[in-house]
C-alpha cells in the first residue's frame, strides 16, 4: 500500500513538472496503471485535490511527493555515477529502490555525491536538509574540484549539467568522467593538469566538476 501511494504521489509531481496536471498527464508522467481509485484515495487523505480532470497536490502531499522523487533521483545519480549504470537502467532500478531507502541513507548518498542538483537525465533533485545546511557529517567521496588543495590529485566522476554550453565546452576540452587530474594552484584561477594538458578555470566552472580524491 505504501509503495502504491508513493508511486502515485511521484507521478502527480512529475506531471506538474511537465506542466500537464490532467489525470491523463499524471498517467503519462509515470505509467498508465494509475486509476481514479488511486487518486480518490489520496484525495480522501488530504494529499491532493481534484477539479474535474485536473489534479493538484496539497502542501502535505507535495512534501511527501518531493521526498519520494528525491529518493528516486538520488538513487539514480548513485547508480549512474558510482556504479556506472546507463541513465535508463539507473532510472529503472532507482524506481524499485526508492521505496526502501531509509532517510539517513538518503542524506548519506546526497552528501557522498556532493549534493547533486540534477539526476543523470538532467531533472532537478529536490533539496533536503543536508543540502540547505551544507552538511558534511560524512566525508564526501565525491567533492567539487574547488575542494582540492594545491598538489592534490582527483578523478572526474561527473560534471554538473547546470549549463549545457558549459558542459559541452568542458567535454570538448577532455574533462570527462574517468579523467585523472592534478590541481596546481587555486589563485587567481584553478589551474590543473590532465593528459598532457594544462588549463585554468574560473571558480564557478571548477565548482561544477565533481571528483573523487586520489592518494598520492
Amino acid at each position: 500500500m505504501r509503495t502504491r501511494r508513493e508511486h502515485v504521489l511521484e507521478a502527480v509531481l512529475m506531471a506538474q513538472e511537465c506542466g500537464d496536471t490532467t489525470v491523463e498527464g499524471v498517467r503519462k508522467a509515470h505509467d498508465d496503471s494509475i486509476q481514479d481509485t488511486d487518486l480518490a484515495r489520496l484525495e480522501a487523505e488530504g494529499l491532493l485535490t481534484r477539479d474535474r480532470d485536473r489534479v493538484a497536490l496539497t502542501d502535505t502531499g507535495r512534501a511527501e511527493a518531493e521526498d519520494v522523487l528525491r529518493r528516486h533521483r538520488l538513487t539514480e545519480a548513485l547508480l549512474f555515477t558510482v556504479l556506472g549504470l546507463n541513465a535508463q537502467r539507473a532510472s529503472e532500478v532507482g524506481c524499485m529502490l526508492e521505496h526502501d531507502i531509509r532517510p539517513e541513507m538518503v542524506e548519506a548518498v546526497c552528501t557522498l555525491l556532493g549534493h547533486p542538483l540534477h539526476c543523470p537525465h538532467g531533472d532537478a533533485i529536490p533539496p533536503g536538509a543536508c543540502c540547505r545546511e551544507g552538511r558534511t557529517t560524512i566525508e564526501s567521496a565525491v567533492v567539487p574540484l574547488t575542494s582540492l588543495a594545491p598538489g592534490e590529485r582527483g578523478r572526474i566522476v561527473y560534471v554538473r549539467p547546470r549549463d549545457h554550453q558549459r558542459l559541452q565546452r568542458l567535454t570538448s576540452l577532455g574533462l570527462t568522467p574517468g579523467v585523472e587530474l592534478v590541481l596546481h594552484r587555486t589563485r587567481p584561477a584553478f589551474c590543473l593538469r590532465y593528459e598532457e594538458t594544462e588549463l585554468a578555470l574560473d571558480r564557478d566552472v571548477a565548482d561544477d566538476i565533481l571528483v573523487s580524491r586520489l592518494a598520492g
